[in-house]
């Protein structure tokens, strides 16, 4: 989200009620647009479904189907736009421009291949119908091509077009269910799981094509580009890799984990999910937006300027001092913004907490239930701090720390996940709650520790001479390039000394 923050701060340096209150708007917009878009498809497809009679065994199907689907292709892609995400930074910050686009479409054969097989293993025993397989199989590969482009409509800014493509693919979606559904979709050989599912490929392929669009239009159509340049980042970064594959396996797994106990619902012999805890556990996710939305605002209008201001003094020559004193700025503005966001977010999860509790004990839910959503909420918050100390350790590049504490993450959620299911039904959510405070409690500590020695590990911990990796993707990537391929970390050490990198918001992607 760095890109953001050119049009935050114009919005802000108005300094009246209305530039602030449109400048949270559009804050709000960026970080929580998508996903408000996507979660309103899915609960007015289900409204369809239930108005026009559907069956349960119907209506299971399609949510396991889109259960699985979002869970998975998040969790198999997410390494993945991690590293290449690195590549674009580096590429742009170059001005390797002709190879990007063609990256695209290297990243998409490679999510779209590898996901692909993983998806026909598991749908391949399942007694569902051969069709309905193969549109959850194609919504399945649909999606991570989606995640796979918004990082590069991500990395040029364009927000807006983001926005107004998922608009466009939801609304699509939703139409073409009511339109099924309400002409009969039996009528055209179509179960209503079938209709729902073939709306949803149809409209999140239609979010692809427009991401397409508007990436080409940037950067044009790949020719003659590097489709799989990016390779030699997996050896270079894998600790990116692994951070974000831990993390997000992390946050699912003790979904994954309750889904196989008693609560869990099997569903056509290949799904199993759990509609008690997975819907308390939206619910309570929904209350950390506030937290998105403010930490855009904070880190993009006050600590970026900051930390752009301390590398530049040190890349451009400065003295000790000034550079000794924009570390301290840096340090007192983070943890000053950092207070202030875990006391706005606190806030809203008392409100969350109030009002879940009178919403749910009106609507007569079970008290275990409604007490399961207050352990969760808990857990939403610390989830929401830790995701925000993810990406201030990354702003460092504090790889071997960041891995450290994902790992930690991922593997006490999956222990103690494990060790609930065994205790029972009481201990659900309360687990998450201690994995997701530990694990904060852990990553603040490290921060501490790293902003307490920042200077020493910029200057002292680099290495002398930089030794290239070379594995067997590098070695792939110039059998297939040969002379063609550039080393991007070449170019960006010859920028550097030529003075031609900054830190100013043109180079925030």
């Amino acid at each position: 989200m760095a890109g953001v923050g050119f049009e935050l701060k114009k919005l802000f340096r108005a300094r009246t009620a209305v530039g602030h209150i449109r400048a949270y708007t559009y804050s709000a917009l960026i970080t929580a647009g998508p996903f408000a878009f996507m979660t309103c498809m899915i609960l007015a497809i289900q409204v369809l479904l239930y108005q026009y009679a559907v069956t349960d065994a119907e209506a299971g199907i399609f949510m396991g189907a889109v259960v699985y689907s979002f869970v998975f292709s998040q969790i198999f892609s997410s390494g993945f736009t991690m590293v290449v995400t690195r590549y674009l930074a580096d590429s742009i910050a170059v001005g390797r421009y002709a190879d990007i686009t063609a990256s695209l479409f290297g990243l998409l054969t490679l999510l779209t291949v590898a996901g692909g097989v993983v998806a026909a293993v598991f749908l391949w025993p399942g007694l569902l119908p051969p069709f309905t397989k193969l549109l959850i199989y194609l919504f399945f590969l649909l999606l991570m091509m989606a995640w796979g482009e918004s990082i590069y409509l991500s990395a040029i800014k364009h927000y807006k077009r983001l926005l107004v493509s998922y608009l466009w693919g939801c609304l699509v979606s939703i139409l073409l269910t009511w339109g099924l559904l309400a002409a009969d979709g039996t009528s055209l050989g179509l179960s209503a799981s079938q209709c729902s599912l073939l709306a949803l490929c149809l409209g999140i392929g239609l979010v692809d094509l427009l991401f397409l669009l508007h990436i080409t239009t940037y950067f044009g159509w790949p020719s003659g580009g590097l489709n799989f340049a990016f390779l030699p980042y997996f050896e270079r970064h894998w600790r990116l890799f692994l951070v974000a594959f831990f993390y997000m396996a992390g946050l699912f797994a003790p979904n994954i984990i309750i889904w196989q106990g008693p609560d869990g619902i099997s569903v056509a012999g290949i799904f199993r999910f759990s509609p008690r805890y997975d819907v308390l556990t939206f619910y309570a996710f929904l209350s950390i937006l506030p937290l998105m939305m403010l930490f855009v605002v904070s880190m993009e209008t006050r600590f970026y300027e900051r930390y752009a201001k301390y590398f530049t003094l040190i890349t451009h020559a400065g003295n000790f001092r000034q550079i000794d004193d924009a570390r301290k700025d840096m340090v007192q503005i983070l943890w000053f913004e950092l207070r202030h966001i875990v006391e706005f977010q606190f806030v809203f999860t008392l409100v969350a907490f109030v009002l879940g509790n009178y919403i749910f004990t009106g609507m007569n839910m079970p008290y275990a239930d409604v007490n399961l959503f207050d352990v969760l909420l808990t857990a939403a918050f610390f989830i929401g701090l830790l995701q925000l100390l993810y990406v201030l350790m990354i702003y460092f590049d504090c790889q071997k720390e960041t891995l450290r504490l994902s790992a930690f993450f991922f593997i006490s959620n999956l222990a103690l996940g494990v060790i609930g299911l065994w205790l029972g039904r009481d201990s659900y959510g309360f687990t998450f709650f201690l994995t997701s405070a530990g694990s904060f409690l852990l990553g603040l500590w490290r921060l501490d520790h790293y902003l307490k020695r920042v200077n020493y590990y910029v200057f002292c911990s680099q290495p002398v001479f930089v030794r290239q990796v070379r594995g067997p993707l590098s070695w792939l990537v110039r059998r297939l390039y040969g002379e063609r391929y550039v080393e991007l970390d070449a170019l960006k050490e010859q920028a550097v000394i030529a003075g031609r990198t900054t830190w100013d918001d043109g180079d925030e992607a």
